[in-house]
C-alpha cells in the first residue's frame, strides 16, 4: 500500500494543505474542530512524516519570494494576489521582486533560496534556462506560474496558451479575418507559444504564408502602437491583429484609430489576458480570460508540499481552463 501523504490527510479530514501543515507544527491557528479532524484523518490513514519533511521544517523562515521581470503585468499581479492570499492562510509572509530580464538579479534573488533567507520560491518570468530551472526545481522548493521550463523536474500552473492561441485565431478567421497578423514576443516562453497556437490556426484554416504577418516585440503599450503602425503600411494591409496580451491590444487600437481607421469595421483586433485594460479600451477588446489568481493559490499549494513535506513531489504542468471573451473590438 502507497504511503499516506499530507494531501491524503487534507482530503480525508475535509481541510487545507496548509491546515494540515499548522497542525503538524504545533501552530495555535487552528481551531479545535480542525485539529480533532485533521488529528483522526492521521490515526486513520496511519501517516507519518517522513524523517527529512520534519528536518525541513525545524528551521523555516516562514517566507517565500516571488521572481518577476516586472511587475507591471496585470497577471503576474492577481496570480501573485493569490500566491499571497494563499501563503497567509499557512502562516507565510510573501515577497515579490522584479528583475528587469537581468540573469544577474535572477541570480542574486534565487540566492535567496539557497542561502535560507527564504523557505520557497515562486517563478513568473525567469530568465535562466530550462535545463538551470530543472536542476534547482530537483533540489529546491521551487514552482512556476504563468511562464513554464521546459523541465521534467519543474513544475508550474498555467494556461494551455498554444491552445488558447488557437482558439482566438479561429474567432478571428471565424468573423472574417482574411488577412491575419500577430504582434507577438518571442522573448517569453508563453509569447512563443502563443506563436504557435496563432500559425497553427492558420494553417489550418488553408491560409496561405503571404497572408501572415509577424512582429515581435515587448508586452507593452509603445509595441503594439509602433508595431500596428509597422502593420497599417504593409500591402496588402492586414484586416484582423492578434496581440500578444491586452496592453500590446490597446496600442494597436491606439494605432489603428490615430489613423482614421476603425476597429473592428476595418481591422478587429483581438488581446489575451482579459486584464482590466480590455474593458477600459475603446472599443472593449476581445480577449483570453486568464484564471490568474487561481493559478497563483494551486502555485503556493504545491510549494507548501514541497516546502513542508519530503518527495516525490508533483511534476510537469497543470493546465487551468482559459475562456474566450469576445467583445466589440472582433466582428463577433
Amino acid at each position: 500500500m502507497a504511503r499516506a501523504t499530507v494531501q491524503d490527510v487534507a482530503r480525508t479530514a475535509g481541510v487545507s494543505v496548509g491546515t494540515v501543515s499548522r497542525v503538524l507544527n504545533g501552530s495555535p491557528a487552528v481551531s479545535e474542530s480542525s485539529k480533532e479532524k485533521v488529528t483522526a484523518a492521521i490515526h486513520q490513514l496511519n501517516y507519518r512524516p517522513l524523517a527529512s519533511a520534519r528536518d525541513l521544517r525545524r528551521d523555516r523562515t516562514m517566507r517565500i519570494l516571488a521572481i518577476a521581470k516586472n511587475l507591471n503585468s496585470p497577471v503576474i499581479s492577481e496570480a501573485f494576489r493569490g500566491v499571497s492570499d494563499a501563503g497567509a492562510l499557512s502562516g507565510y509572509v510573501s515577497l515579490i521582486a522584479p528583475t528587469a530580464g537581468d540573469p544577474e538579479r535572477e541570480q542574486q534573488l534565487v540566492d535567496m533560496l539557497r542561502n535560507g533567507s527564504v523557505d520557497g520560491l515562486v517563478m513568473f518570468s525567469p530568465t535562466m534556462p530550462d535545463e538551470d530551472i530543472g536542476q534547482m526545481a530537483e533540489q529546491q522548493c521551487v514552482v512556476q506560474v504563468c511562464e513554464i521550463a521546459n523541465a521534467d523536474a519543474a513544475f508550474g500552473v498555467a494556461i494551455d496558451d498554444r491552445q488558447a492561441a488557437v482558439d482566438i485565431t479561429r474567432h478571428l478567421i471565424a468573423t472574417g479575418g482574411r488577412r491575419l497578423a500577430m504582434i507577438g514576443n518571442r522573448a517569453a516562453r508563453s509569447g512563443r507559444l502563443r506563436e504557435e497556437g496563432f500559425r497553427l490556426a492558420a494553417a489550418e484554416a488553408g491560409m496561405p504564408a503571404d497572408q501572415i504577418l509577424f512582429v515581435d516585440g515587448d508586452f507593452d503599450f509603445h509595441t503594439g502602437r509602433r508595431h500596428a503602425e509597422e502593420l497599417l503600411a504593409a500591402t496588402p494591409r492586414p484586416d484582423a491583429v492578434f496581440c500578444g496580451n491586452d496592453t500590446v491590444a490597446a496600442g494597436c487600437v491606439r494605432a489603428i484609430t490615430d489613423a482614421g481607421l476603425r476597429v473592428p469595421e476595418d481591422i478587429a483586433v483581438a488581446g489575451f489576458d482579459d486584464s482590466v485594460q480590455a474593458e477600459m479600451c475603446v472599443p472593449e477588446l476581445t480577449t483570453i480570460r486568464q484564471p490568474a489568481y487561481s493559478m497563483g493559490r494551486l502555485a503556493f499549494e504545491a510549494l507548501l508540499e514541497r516546502m513542508t513535506t519530503a518527495g516525490p513531489h508533483r511534476r510537469g504542468r497543470m493546465f487551468l481552463p482559459h475562456e474566450l471573451v469576445v467583445r466589440d473590438s472582433t466582428n463577433g
